[in-house]
């Protein structure tokens, strides 16, 4: 079977834009978000989403023992946000650092000032390679139509303009 060059792999992946969401858990008291672009709707009926991590993340950990988690869609502007839960090394706080949240049906906590937000059971996990394939089954959703999405376009941010 031929082998995949890396390179050209992520080059063609990177010409796929994408949204960016935070997903946070909350757990024994502390909190986690991680940074991801790897989002999808899975089903409407029953409502399924999945978001897809790296092996081994704290996230991975935490949501398995929370058994609920929250997707925040971020907005434009956000990029911050973004980079900072992009971040690997850091440690589960009793409040994440630097943005402000709510939380809905779970607990879960949702980045005020998101475009959208989904609040989510923890339904499956699956292996994927060298990722994990985390199923939510949604309880609760929002969305705000005046908000333009965060995108992610060959490693960089992007703009949406809306008509």
């Amino acid at each position: 079977m031929p082998t995949v060059d890396p390179d050209a792999f992520k080059a063609a992946l990177g010409s796929w834009a994408a949204g960016v969401t935070a997903v946070t858990t909350r757990h024994d008291g502390l909190e986690y978000a991680i940074t991801a672009s790897s989002f999808s709707s899975l089903s409407l009926d029953p409502p399924l989403i999945l978001v897809c991590i790296a092996n081994g993340n704290t996230f991975e950990t935490m949501v398995r023992d929370a058994k609920h988690f929250a997707v925040s869609i971020l907005a434009q502007g956000q990029d911050d946000i973004s980079n900072g839960f992009a971040r690997s090394g850091r440690d589960p706080l009793p409040q994440l650092p630097d943005v402000e949240t709510f939380a809905m049906e779970t607990g879960s906590p949702h980045i005020k000032g998101a475009m959208a937000h989904l609040d989510c059971e923890l339904e499956e996990t699956l292996n994927g390679g060298d990722h994990v394939i985390v199923i939510g089954r949604v309880v609760a959703a929002s969305a705000d139509d005046s908000m333009a999405p965060l995108m992610y376009f060959r490693r960089d941010y992007r703009g949406l303009v809306l008509d």
